[in-house]
């Protein structure tokens, strides 16, 4: 008897739900490194909230019986984000399914479906990253570091420590302009640690590095260990991401940065869909959250780099 849709549902839930999580979270070095720090976190809600530190306490020194400041001062709001959803749709023609005989010829045209399914899911989500897809699609990372604009209904113009920091200067690349952006987002114990930009443009800070500092991704174990390669900078590791836009150099501190995952839609297996007019086995994975940066302050970029 050849398999039935349930049957293959199981499959799929079995051997290939659990492998697409895995290869998605751990896909772009960004994503990779949230991962080593334990960044991914699932959550639910109408929107996604997250407090942000912006002040500080009262405090001063003092001698004998003076007074204390004891104003009560806000330190703290709340950055909020709408949840994000992303679709990837599997579908099997019935009359594909009929032309092929046995149970493996069957498993493996919905191997190769599924394969395709998690290449798709993470060239769109990075792309995501990168670059602006629209009110639907996460913010993308230079929406976070922008000094203008909101970014987590919280307005840039109005609250400079809401600010990223910005070279959009650019010009022909130099060392000098990677390490003024590392000190603009530097602060004794608080430094970036994965640097993203092309291949063209880690050609050229590989040519100005020195041998021991080629491959050395001692600063981002967490991605070393699954295969990524880097150039060692200051406390950081420079990676390439295919997606990263012509030009840019990405200074990521992400110990300020979490990807929020709904509990209920993360490479959700929709349900059995039986099409009214087709002859048709139809199938989605769902995604649903969004991309976060708690402090812009600690992040940097650099466009128009030749």
């Amino acid at each position: 008897m050849a398999l039935t849709y349930d049957e293959i549902d199981a499959h799929v839930q079995d051997k290939y739900i659990p492998t697409l999580q895995d290869q998605f979270y751990n896909s772009t070095p960004l994503m990779a490194q949230l991962m080593s720090k334990a960044k991914v976190i699932y959550d639910s809600g109408r929107k996604i909230a997250q407090p942000v530190l912006y002040g500080e306490l009262p405090s001063g020194w003092y001698t004998g019986l003076d007074t204390f400041d004891i104003s009560k001062t806000e330190v703290t709001t709340l950055a909020k984000w709408a949840w994000k959803q992303m679709y990837v749709d599997v579908t099997l023609d019935g009359t594909t399914l009929l032309q092929v005989e046995g149970d493996e010829k069957v498993l493996s045209i919905v191997a190769s479906q599924m394969e395709a399914a998690s290449k798709t899911f993470t060239r769109r989500f990075t792309q995501a990253i990168f670059a602006d897809k629209g009110a639907k699609a996460i913010d993308e990372v230079v929406l976070a570091m922008a000094t203008t604009g909101t970014y987590g209904e919280i307005s840039k113009d109005d609250n400079s420590w809401w600010r990223g920091n910005v070279d959009s200067t650019g010009g022909a690349f130099d060392m000098s302009m990677l390490q003024t952006q590392y000190g603009a987002c530097s602060d004794a114990m608080v430094h970036p640690d994965l640097i993203v930009t092309t291949q063209a443009i880690y050609n050229k800070i590989w040519a100005r590095t020195q041998p021991q500092q080629r491959g050395n991704l001692d600063n981002t174990p967490g991605i070393a260990h699954i295969g990524f390669t880097g150039i060692a900078f200051n406390q950081a590791s420079i990676v390439v991401d295919r997606e990263c836009p012509a030009g840019y150099i990405f200074l990521f501190n992400t110990d300020f940065w979490k990807l929020v995952v709904h509990r209920r839609r993360n490479m959700y297996w929709t349900d059995k869909k039986i099409p009214i007019n087709q002859d048709a086995y139809v199938r989605q994975l769902l995604w649903a959250g969004a991309l976060i940066c708690q402090a812009p302050r600690w992040q940097a970029y650099i466009s128009n780099v030749s």
